[in-house]
Order: C-alpha cells, then sequence, then structure tokens
C-alpha cells in the first residue's frame, strides 16, 4: 500500500510539472525571432607559419553573442574591431586547427569556450558578467532557450551539426529565435546566413547544451514600437538548408537598439 501511495504521489508531481510548463508555454508568443544581427561568418585568420586557417564556430558564435550587447548596452566588446575580436576570441579560447573529412576547422573545447569569453568581456569592459551553461535533454535545453529569449538574452547552443551521433557536440551557434508549435530553435550558424531552424525533435542533434552571459546590474528593456517596415525572416531548415521557411508578419515588435528589435510572430 505504501509502494501504491508513493507512486501516485510521483504521478502526481509529474503531472503538476506538465501542467506548469502546459501554461508556462500557453502564456508566450508562439514564435519569437531577434531580428538586426548580421550574417557573419566563416572567417579565415592566419596562423604564425602565415597559413589560413578557420576562426572556428566557437568564436563566430562568442563574436556575435557580444555583438548583441554592444547594440543592447552600448558596449564596445566587437563593433568598433570585429576582425580584432574573433583573432583574439580564438587566441583566448585555444582554439585548434583540426581536420574533418579533409577540410580544416576550428575545435573549441566548451570549458575553453566559457574561459575564454569570460577573459575576453573582463579584458574589455569593467561590467561583472557571469557565464551560465546548461546540459539536458532536448525538451529541457528547447525550453531553457525559450524562457532566456523571453527575458532579451540569447544564448549559444552546443549541438551536433552533422547528426552522425558523436560524443561530442560539434557547432555553436547563437540562439535568435524559436518556434512552439514545432519544437524548433532558430540560430544564426555562422555561416554567412541569418536564420537557421533546428528541430529538437530531432535526436541526431544530441548532445545539447547552452552557454549565456548575466551581466549583473545590466537590464534589457525591450521597447515596443507601433509600426517598422521589417523585411519578413528567411529561414532555412537543418539538414535540408536550401528548404526555404517565410514566417508571417510579426503582431508585436519590440525595440532593443536602432537596427535591433525582438520579433513576436504567431
Amino acid at each position: 500500500m505504501r509502494v501504491f501511495f508513493f507512486l501516485l504521489w510521483i504521478l502526481a508531481l509529474v503531472s503538476l510539472g506538465a501542467t506548469l510548463n502546459t501554461r508556462e508555454r500557453a502564456s508566450y508568443p508562439e514564435k519569437m525571432l531577434i531580428f538586426g544581427l548580421p550574417a557573419w561568418g566563416p572567417t579565415l585568420l592566419r596562423n604564425p607559419q602565415g597559413e589560413e586557417i578557420p576562426a572556428g564556430c566557437g568564436p563566430e558564435a562568442a563574436r556575435l553573442l557580444l555583438l548583441y550587447y554592444d547594440l543592447v548596452f552600448g558596449t564596445s566588446f566587437v563593433r568598433e574591431d570585429p576582425e580584432f575580436a574573433i583573432s583574439e576570441l580564438h587566441r583566448l579560447m585555444g582554439t585548434l586547427t583540426v581536420e574533418w573529412k579533409g577540410v580544416k576547422q576550428g575545435l573549441t573545447w566548451p570549458w575553453a569556450f566559457r574561459a575564454g569569453l569570460r577573459a575576453y568581456i573582463e579584458a574589455h569592459s569593467n561590467f561583472p558578467v557571469r557565464v551560465h551553461s546548461f546540459t539536458g535533454g532536448l525538451g529541457e535545453v528547447f525550453f531553457r532557450a525559450v524562457r532566456l529569449l523571453q527575458e532579451g538574452t540569447p544564448a549559444v547552443l552546443l549541438f551536433d551539426w552533422q547528426g552522425e551521433g558523436g560524443i561530442f557536440p560539434t557547432h555553436y551557434a547563437v540562439v535568435v529565435g524559436y518556434d512552439l508549435s514545432s519544437d524548433e530553435l532558430v540560430v544564426n550558424p555562422g555561416w554567412g546566413y541569418e536564420f537557421q531552424l533546428l528541430s529538437f525533435r530531432d535526436r541526431r542533434i544530441l548532445p545539447v547544451s547552452l552557454i549565456w552571459l548575466e551581466f549583473p546590474g545590466q537590464e534589457i528593456r525591450p521597447r515596443p514600437v507601433s509600426s517598422e517596415a521589417l523585411p519578413r525572416a528567411v529561414l532555412r531548415k537543418h539538414f535540408s538548408l536550401q528548404e526555404i521557411v517565410l514566417w508571417s508578419d510579426p503582431f508585436r515588435i519590440l525595440y532593443l537598439n536602432r537596427d535591433l528589435f525582438l520579433l513576436a510572430l504567431e
């Protein structure tokens, strides 16, 4: 009998958690998108021997993330000299040049990404900073990214780009949106285009984790605007980059900066 009531208690807790998640989900716009970040990358650097090497997706994602805060807070992490910024991030993160299927790529270990990002911020700002990370299942990481975007906080997503079931994730990209109806995150992948849809129903992208920044004492304050002429977002599908998705016009536009907006869509 005790076992029965214990199991009943566990089921009640699970049910309560599901209800809370459902309520939270229902309170959010179906889609959100940070609009206005550039389509940077891929960047080539030169090593001490004068050879061209890829900067790597880690430094690319870090540079784009820091540009967001430049635009929102008015800092100068990267906007004054983006080329120096990615070279310095590459150095601080200890990004290695490796060869994968005959192609040179930049490899940045997750712990080195976090340490290098913190070191770069501390060298270029007096702002105190906290570097957070979270690793979990597809649903956990998806909803953590959604909650962060609700606060105006983009995260860097680390996932398996190739979908080949490796032990280690292989790509860093900045999360700039979501679609609750399809359980997809929108990432700026650092490949020269702005938006890519990544399905969190597809287990091939595992393992997944998030890295994001918190600046204590600094607050992101999106302001609603009545109207703004923005081009429609053009999104590519992961694992099918030739497939294009067009989102409808937003029903609410929040102003972050002269060129940066947070869009709510249905």
